[in-house]
Order: structure tokens, then sequence, then C-alpha cells
């Protein structure tokens, strides 16, 4: 099929003749934004605020096996994802009726609180009604955080923005645990005091106490940077007041709308198609590092780290790609790219290529995760833009589920052709003529998962031209035809 016409730079990057011309200019961007002070509380809010989420998971990763043996991890993660099942769209529809800065202070108030009281659970009940009640304020603040964006930058540093953004969340996400296993680090030194350790004789107890409290205070910090940003007052065109009927029409139309929009379909499809494919390493990557690549430990641990900084590398540098390279036509290719390249990663059976090549495809996530919210930023009306990033948390967490107990069974189906143990290296050896190759039941089944990412993308393909066809340099999409 042909390229969409090359409408020029789709992202609002700045484009200069000369190379040197085209740095400075994409380094006088960054410094553009970088000035921006209700921008920079906003991310540097977000920033502190993510860190706090990722302590949470670190520190009560280490509580519930306590609490609840076995099955406490079980029960954390069921709990964590359950509230994007049952309110994930909804509230989208409501961060598109409030004020985005009212709403994101309320989150991080109630967030800090909810921590507090977790510091104190002593029952894996309690801990779990936690985390569900912290999980529904999060559904709420990312929305309204994402929908924010455009209302503080201007529509030609949008791409940056969404770029610093990206770059701080995957990098709290590196860090996050890090600095949980600090701050129990830290919790034990001073429980060594005396006074401490009168007033809280267990020294885990006061551990798990001391990082709770620490971690409520990133929320309170970033809900102190957030009253500072001068937002923006857009009230409601149609005058309804806040209520559940206006919700539940509000949730209508934007389901509505993200059926008929091109560009916001075709996105939404990608992300379900390449997070079931591509969450496939997210489940076979232990196994599929252990059956192929002999690498287990540290070794196992680099290889998922090279994934993130992969990531973050990728989507520092989108700003700069799109100004080389046009989004119309890039954006889809990288998405049959990185599916090929997952394809490649699970025949490669050399460890110290394996680590080139999941760096690649980090790059290539990045990238996409920038450019997709940056297309949407920069083509939604105000009022919608909520009910569609909340589509898109959900979808994220719904499809990686999927994707868990999808690819986990097409593994154990290939298992009982190919019988692999941790004492019996069982392999399938095929002849190619020119030479031999080994297969494992982690490799094919990765292998499948690549090429769900591969057709997915081509399947996407006619949707995402349409879009560029028609929106020849880019312009708001209004909530046209959302109404039933």
């Amino acid at each position: 099929m042909d390229d969409p016409p090359d409408t020029g730079d789709k992202t609002g990057a700045p484009r200069g003749d000369e190379p040197a011309t085209q740095v400075n200019l994409e380094v006088s961007a960054f410094r553009k934004v970088l000035k921006n002070r209700n921008f920079m509380a906003l991310w540097i809010g977000q920033g502190i605020s993510s860190t706090g989420d990722w302590v949470i998971v670190g520190v009560l990763i280490d509580s519930v096996g306590r609490l609840g043996g076995n099955f406490g991890l079980f029960w954390l993660m069921f709990f964590r994802f359950l509230p994007a099942f049952l309110f994930g769209l909804a509230a989208g529809a409501v961060v598109d009726r409030l004020q985005h800065k009212t709403l994101m202070i309320v989150c991080e108030i109630a967030r800090c609180l909810l921590v507090v009281v977790l510091a104190f659970a002593n029952s894996l009940v309690l801990v779990c009604g936690l985390v569900f009640s912290i999980e529904c304020f999060s559904l709420l603040f990312g929305p309204a955080r994402d929908s924010s964006i455009p209302d503080l930058v201007g529509q030609e540093d949008v791409m940056t923005a969404n770029s610093m953004m990206s770059t701080s969340t995957y990098l709290t996400m590196a860090v996050g645990t890090l600095i949980a296993t600090v701050i129990l680090g830290l919790a034990s030194l001073i429980h060594k005091f005396p006074l401490v350790s009168y007033v809280v004789p267990n020294a885990a107890t006061f551990q798990h106490e001391f990082a709770f409290i620490v971690d409520a205070l990133t929320f309170l910090v970033s809900a102190m940077l957030l009253f500072t940003i001068a937002f923006p007052r857009k009230p409601r065109a149609d005058g309804q007041r806040f209520s559940a009927r206006s919700i539940y029409t509000d949730l209508k139309e934007g389901l509505h709308f993200m059926r008929t929009d091109p560009l916001t379909r075709g996105i939404l499809g990608l992300l379900i198609v390449g997070l079931i494919g591509g969450g496939s390493l997210y489940i076979l990557g232990q196994p599929f590092a252990w059956q192929v690549l002999n690498s287990t430990g540290a070794k196992f641990t680099l290889l998922l780290a090279c994934l993130m900084i992969g990531v973050v590398a990728g989507a520092a540098v989108t700003p700069w790609i799109s100004g080389h390279l046009p989004t119309s036509k890039w954006f889809i290719r990288a998405v049959i790219g990185f599916g090929i390249t997952l394809f490649v990663f699970a025949l490669i059976d050399v460890y110290a290529l394996s680590i080139l090549v999941i760096f690649i495809g980090g790059c290539q996530l990045g990238y996409l995760l920038v450019s997709a919210y940056t297309l949407l930023h920069q083509n939604l009306a105000e009022d919608i833009r909520g009910r569609v990033f909340a589509a898109m948390n959900t979808i994220m967490r719904t499809c990686l589920l999927i994707s868990m107990g999808v690819f986990a069974l097409i593994q154990a189906l290939f298992h009982k052709w190919i019988p692999w143990s941790s004492t019996n290296h069982v392999h399938k050896l095929v002849n190619f003529g020119l030479f031999h190759k080994s297969f494992y039941p982690a490799m094919l089944a990765l292998m499948i998962g690549a090429l769900v990412v591969i057709i997915g993308g081509f399947s996407f393909i006619r949707t995402l031209h349409q879009f560029f066809r028609d929106n020849h340099g880019g312009g708001q999409v209004e909530e046209a035809g959302a109404s039933t």
C-alpha cells in the first residue's frame, strides 16, 4: 500500500535545513519547555508522584509475603488491576467533567492519606482494600494529568513535553523499587536507636511503616506543586451539571467517538494488538532467558534493564526523530518494526546479541508511546481527551492480563511437544539445509506474540492512512458525531 502523503512534520517539531541548525532548534525546544513554570510544576510533581507509586509496589511486595503467604502477591495484584476493569472508562468521563487542577490535587491528597493508613494495616484484607482505593484515585489522576499537557504548552511543544513526561515515567519505574530498597535500609538503621526500637520493637514492622510514611510525603509534595499551576478554566459548553446521568451520557458519547474517529480507533487498536502480542515478553521473558539464553539471576535482570533503558532512550530522542522522519509514515512502520524486532529477539540464542536487540525494541516502544500521545494531544478536542486517555490506561492493564493468560497457555501447549525442564534441556532441532536451529517452548510462544504485533500493525494501516490523508497538517478533531 502506498504511504500517506508527506504533509511535513505532523508533530510540530521544528525543522531546519542544516543538521547543526536542527540540533540547535531541538535543544531550544527543550529549553523552552523547561522555562515553562506551569509545565515544570506538573512534570516534577508527576515524577515525584510516580516514584511514590513504585515505592508502594516495592514495599508491598515485601509486606504481603508476611501477611498472605504464597497467595499474598496474587491478591495484591488482583486488587491493583481490578479498578481499571470496573471504573476505567467511567473515570475518563469524570475527568472530562471536572477541572483538572482541582481533581489532581484531591487525588494526590487522598492517596497521601490512604498510604498513611496503609502504613499501619495489619491484615491482607485491609491492605487489599487500601490498594484498591489508591488505584481508584490513580485512575482519575492519570487521565487528568495526560489531558492537561496541551493546556500548559503550545501546540509546537507538545512532542517535547510528551517526551519529557514519558522519559521521567519510565525512569521512575526503573528506580522506584531501588528507592524502596534504600528507604527500607535507612529505616533499619533508624530502628537501632533505643527509643525507636522501644516504641516499635519489631524491626520489619518499623521498616514498612517508615517507608509508607515517607512515601505518603511524595503525594503531598506533588499536590503542593500542582497547587502552583495556573490552569485555564474551561467550562462545559453543554452547560450540564455533574451527575450520574451526565457521566453516563459522556461515556456513551466517548465510546461512539473512539469507534468512529480514525486516529483514535487506529491508535487504540494498535495498542490492543501491540500489548497482547508484545505483552508476551512480560510473561515469557524469564522462561525464555532460562531456556534459550541460559540466563538467570543477574543476567535476566540485565535484559530487563536494557529494555527499560531502551524505552527511556527512545522516548527522549523522539522529538529529534520526528524532526527528520514524518510521524505520518513512521509511526505505523515503527509498530511493525517492533514486531519484527521481537521476532528476531525470539530467534537469538546469543546473550550479548540479545541485549542489543532488546535495547532496540525498547527504543521503538519509547518512540511509539510518545508519538501516540502526541498525535492524540494535537488532534483531540479538550473535552474528549480524558475519556480517550482513560481508555488507553484501561486497555494497557486489560491487555497485559489477557496476554499473560493467553501466552502462558500457549507456552504450556508447546511444552507438551517440547518437554523442557531445568534438569532436562529438551529442544527441537530443525534442519534448514545450510544451518540447524534449536527451538524451545518459550521461543515458539514469543514468536507467536511477535507475529500478533506484525499482523496487527498491517491491519490498522488503512485506518491511520485515512486519518493522515484527511488531515493534511493535523488540526483538532472535534467530538462530532459522538452524540447518540
